[in-house]
């Protein structure tokens, strides 16, 4: 299981960088329609494919899979190949479920949300103007499908395994189609989404976890403030 993932998905945006004139008016509309479209999203469902490139191994990990959010703060992982594992958030604990490893990591979300930055965005959880800084990236503002591309980076990176990701942005529909991250050791995810459905109805019951029997548990302690 990518760690990067399992606090993943990316609180958006934005404080607009000091750039020119006509990049800082562009760079402001992209992230302001892709605000708003995430502010009226209140479920999310997506299958996923997911590229993870380990610099120190020199291997590069795949993986597919399905995700769900719901506002508030509800969101589910379920990784199906090439091992299963699911990442799990019910709005007050957070699961992470290992089935290779038999192997269950518990947490409240509280302690993930203090310690991780790139955990809200979809969500919907955080003060997105406040956490990131936004702009395009050096090499140009679009891809080759003429998607936007935009690069954030938390302004309080304290503990947190990213430290910068790119999203790339549909023009049409101001959805993200794509995620990618970097970590302090140039560590690189992507995330690729296909058939994102939004405010399709998503039950709670997805965002169910039933610990399993003879698995390990691990508990992380409460938040200390």
């Amino acid at each position: 299981m990518n760690k990067a993932l399992s606090t993943l998905v990316v609180a958006l945006l934005i404080a607009v960088p000091a750039l020119g004139t006509s990049s800082a008016s562009d760079l402001e509309r992209v992230v302001e329609n892709v605000q708003r479209t995430y502010e009226g999203a209140r479920e999310f469902h997506a299958s996923f494919e997911q590229t993870a490139e380990i610099k120190a191994l020199e291997k590069v990990q795949k993986s597919k899979g399905e995700v769900w959010f719901k506002k508030p703060g509800k969101m589910r992982w379920n990784y199906y190949t090439p091992n299963r594992d699911e990442i799990v958030s019910d709005g007050s604990t957070f699961w992470q479920y290992d089935h290779e490893e038999k192997q269950v990591v518990e947490t409240s979300i509280e302690r993930v949300i203090s310690t991780q930055g790139t955990t809200t965005f979809l969500q919907g959880l955080g003060k997105i103007k406040e956490q990131f800084n936004a702009s395009f990236p050096t090499k140009g503002h679009r891809d080759a499908k003429g998607n936007y591309l935009v690069d954030l980076s938390p302004k309080d990176d304290s503990g947190d395994e990213v430290n910068r990701f790119t999203i790339v942005v549909d023009p049409k529909s101001w959805i993200v189609s794509a995620i990618f991250l970097y970590d302090p050791f140039n560590n690189k995810t992507i995330v690729n989404f296909s058939n994102i459905e939004i405010n399709k109805g998503i039950s709670d019951s997805v965002f169910k976890f039933k610990i399993p029997k003879g698995v390990e548990v691990i508990k992380a302690p409460p938040l200390i403030r």
